[in-house]
């Protein structure tokens, strides 16, 4: 999407004036750049197009438009401000774009890798702390993200952001103008393990409902690959073994922290853990965990 960007940039910013682009990312239909204007602001710019990987997301194409409607219906929820800037269509018309301010920090994936070499009980306390709030705020305000995993928090001192809320669920009474594909659940080894064996379950145009509590599981799975460095369930390849993969996610039978922990911290442990049981009903809320985590510092 690279060759794109000539055109994309002065369509999305209104003008051609920019001091770097840099591409950040670029997998499954959805490229982001980070791009710095003359001014001296920052933006993150996303594009997305159709996408084969069965990790992708069907309609893959038309994301960024339905990133941009929910981030406007979670503004006006009062849930966050001052993020969404402006949205649009590919140049070529095979996808759609959108423009975001860039937020100061760090993915939480790559903060906690700085810890597996100096350990810090605090700092990965904070981190954790500031992750489940950022998760309870929004399941406060009757929304579920819908796609947790390491990159899409961004760490910033004592305040966490989510990011990528292309496949968030609303609650009941806002509706999206742009046709959704059905939720079917987002990254697998995040997944809970009612949400995918519902998923082996169902037919591919059956949409599934994600709980607050399914997404604690994704929470605490997000906190325990981002400590760890490895996710809690498998590492098939998801291009090859997405089914037995789902199947193995539908156990629960996550690996045990002390055999893959980058250092001892056994309340830390602990407190992941309540989130990683297979009955929904016993895990905790993202705000208790939040604080039970804040009881570490």
């Amino acid at each position: 999407m690279t060759t794109l960007l000539p055109q994309l940039l002065p369509e999305a910013f209104g003008t051609a004036e920019t001091a770097h682009v840099s591409l950040v990312a670029d997998r499954r239909g959805t490229a982001l750049w980070q791009v710095h204007l003359d001014d001296g602001s920052r933006y993150a710019l996303k594009a997305t197009t159709a996408c084969t990987d069965p990790q992708g997301h069907v309609d893959s194409e038309h994301l960024a438009l339905v990133e941009a409607e929910l981030l406007m219906a979670l503004e006006h929820d009062g849930v966050f401000s001052d993020l969404y800037r402006a949205h649009g269509e590919l140049p070529d018309g095979t996808g759609t774009w959108l423009t975001l301010r860039w937020l100061p920090g760090e993915e939480a994936e790559t903060a906690y890798g700085k810890l597996r070499t100096t350990p810090d009980d605090q700092t990965a306390a904070r981190y954790a702390a500031a992750m489940a709030g950022a998760v309870a705020d929004l399941h406060e305000a009757g929304w579920t993200h819908g796609d947790m995993q390491e990159v899409h928090f961004i760490l910033d001192g004592d305040s966490a952001h989510l990011l990528d809320f292309a496949m968030a669920q609303p609650p009941a009474d806002i509706r999206i103008a742009t046709r959704r594909a059905p939720y079917r659940g987002a990254y697998d080894f995040f997944m809970s393990p009612e949400l995918a064996a519902r998923r082996l379950a169902t037919k591919p145009s059956e949409h599934l409902e994600l709980t607050t509590a399914s997404e604690v599981w994704s929470l605490c799975a997000t906190i325990y690959a981002c400590w760890t460095g490895v996710y809690p369930i498998s590492e098939k390849d998801t291009k090859l073994s997405t089914p037995d993969l789902r199947a193995e996610l539908a156990r629960g039978q996550y690996r045990p922290l002390p055999t893959v922990r980058p250092w001892a911290f056994p309340e830390f442990e602990d407190i992941v853990s309540t989130g990683l049981v297979v009955d929904p009903a016993e895990r905790p809320t993202a705000r208790c965990l939040q604080h039970m985590f804040e009881e570490l510092l």
